[in-house]
């Protein structure tokens, strides 16, 4: 009998029991930690393998760009600590999508830093449900709910000190996608344009063509393809470090390269036109497939 009930109370440890504990993909690459580095001037890369967060500095406090699934919490905090910044200078935590890979763990480090949550509205909602009303994902991709303090809007300027990151909406991958920019001073005072690129790949399962939940996303996709191509691209970044060759670049910066190792347009416009073709082939395919 003791070793059912043993047997029982260890099975209750082991089966998740929060709404958002659910069979999720999670790449192995998601999860891998790696060093911390700085890119250029305050902003710095915190991130794991291939899931991308990013800390902008300054004496005033500090802005976080994305935090990754919710098992990387640890792991962006560690970074964060790393790099000797006091987790509790973290002021602003922002948001590029409302997808559990970006923003799962933002439950956990707002909780660590008292940080304030600032998402675009029309991503607010799953945010603070923790993914419902997702129109792809949904319920069956639970994250952490995380209170969302304030509202993003294009064009708004959230603004920390000499910090001020500029939100433009790339709306389609999500409703709320969002593409920051600002302007970063490389080690000899040289001003540049720093794009955190917003996510604009069609997830499978997306349906371009009648989608109830979404009958904007056809125009949506277009036009952030529009906005994203229309913005001054030197240093790109974005939400996956392979798409903007995070690990290489760091490397030949360390090798010498410096600050030049991650200034790079022409990267920046061969993704926009990668995610524009694949987009234009699956409208396509969608369309034949629906007679239109």
């Amino acid at each position: 009998m003791l070793r059912r009930i043993a047997a029982l109370a260890l099975a209750l440890l082991l089966t998740p029991s929060l709404p958002w504990a659910q069979t999720r993909p999670v790449s192995s690459s998601w999860t891998a930690r790696v060093k911390p580095y700085q890119v250029m001037g305050n902003i710095y890369y915190v991130g794991t393998e291939d899931l991308s967060s990013f800390l902008v500095t300054s004496s005033e406090g500090h802005v976080l760009i994305d935090t990754g699934v919710e098992q990387n919490a640890a792991a962006v905090l560690d970074n964060i600590r790393a790099l000797k910044f006091d987790l509790k200078d973290i002021r602003i935590i922002l948001t590029t999508q409302a997808h559990y890979d970006h923003v799962g763990a933002h439950a956990r480090v707002k909780q660590e830093s008292g940080a304030r949550v600032l998402v675009a509205a029309a991503d607010a909602p799953i945010v603070s449900s923790g993914g419902e009303g997702d129109y792809l994902f949904g319920p069956e991709y639970h994250y952490p709910p995380a209170k969302v303090d304030g509202l993003v809007k294009d064009g708004d300027v959230v603004r920390l000190g000499p910090i001020a990151l500029t939100a433009h909406l790339t709306p389609g991958h999500t409703k709320g996608a969002t593409t920051w920019t600002m302007t970063v001073k490389d080690a000899a005072g040289r001003e540049h344009s720093a794009v955190f690129l917003g996510s604009t790949s069609v997830n499978p399962g997306t349906k371009l063509v009648n989608n109830e939940k979404y009958p904007t996303i056809e125009a949506d996709y277009k036009r952030a393809f529009a906005v994203e191509r229309a913005l001054r691209c030197e240093v790109f970044l974005a939400a996956h470090a392979s798409l903007f060759n995070g690990a290489e670049k760091a490397a030949a910066a360390a090798a010498g390269k410096g600050d030049a190792a991650f200034i790079d347009p022409d990267g920046c416009r061969a993704a926009i036109d990668r995610s524009q073709k694949a987009f234009d082939e699956e409208l396509v395919k969608q369309r034949a497939a629906a007679g239109k």
